[in-house]
């Protein structure tokens, strides 16, 4: 039983990062025994993907600032890591708010074979990666009809498109895209259709960041992918 558990949740606007993650955390913290919540980190967007906004927006941002950036948070997920390994039961657990597929395509300066060495360093570490994917009505529902007049669709997605109309149709583009990203991930991976109930894909979810079974009732729109090395040594 490994001492680190990391989760890496990605996915594109509207598909239900925020609400799983949110479910997954109050989980882990519902099932731990009084005073012993071991290590927790949350590492939402704004620390994965607000730092990089700035330079963004002034289109500044290179290739270089974006690697740096990924490697302050690869570079400690490896102390993590590393802090923890004299534990044999699990000790330590991170979740992550989107990382460097979702810099591949937003803002877009990186491309994979920029971040394809920090994605083997996290597979070293045993992290996981979730890819959510919803219907293309589920992207207008959850990521564009409640959010008309907040600051996301007012004025950072107005890069995406003109209208309501464009910016979706960017977001659904967008889902692809992390599709073709995440099949070249080494990391063990899942993709998982979230338009189910949150309680439904938050168990697949959490058994799949814990190392537990899928158990009987796994989605058939769920596909658990090893990594290239799970691979080799099942020959």
């Amino acid at each position: 039983m490994t001492a680190f558990k990391t989760l890496l949740v990605e996915g594109t606007s509207g598909v239900g990062k925020s609400t799983l993650i949110d479910a997954l955390i109050r989980r882990h913290v519902a099932t731990a025994a009084p005073r012993k919540i071991r290590s927790l980190v949350h590492l939402a967007q704004s620390h994965t993907y607000g730092p990089l906004a700035i330079p963004e927006d002034r289109g500044t941002l290179t290739v270089r600032q974006n690697q740096q950036h990924l490697e302050r948070i690869v570079s400690l997920l490896e102390w993590l890591h590393a802090s923890v390994q004299e534990h044999t039961r699990p000790w330590c657990f991170v979740v992550i708010d989107t990382l460097h597929l979702t810099h591949c395509v937003r803002p877009g300066i990186v491309a994979w074979p920029d971040v394809a060495a920090y994605d083997r360093r996290m597979a070293a570490l045993g992290c996981k990666l979730l890819l959510l994917q919803t219907s293309d009505q589920a992207i207008w529902d959850r990521g564009i009809e409640p959010r008309k007049k907040e600051q996301f669709l007012l004025e950072y997605a107005q890069k995406f498109g003109k209208n309501h109309n464009e910016i979706p149709e960017y977001f659904v583009g967008e889902q692809r895209s992390l599709a073709d990203l995440f099949s070249s991930s080494a990391m063990p991976k899942l993709l998982l259709q979230n338009d189910a109930s949150v309680d439904s894909s938050a168990d697949r979810a959490y058994r799949f960041w814990m190392d537990e079974a899928a158990g009987p009732d796994a989605h058939e729109g769920e596909a658990t992918i090893k990594s290239a090395s799970e691979r080799g040594a099942m020959r």
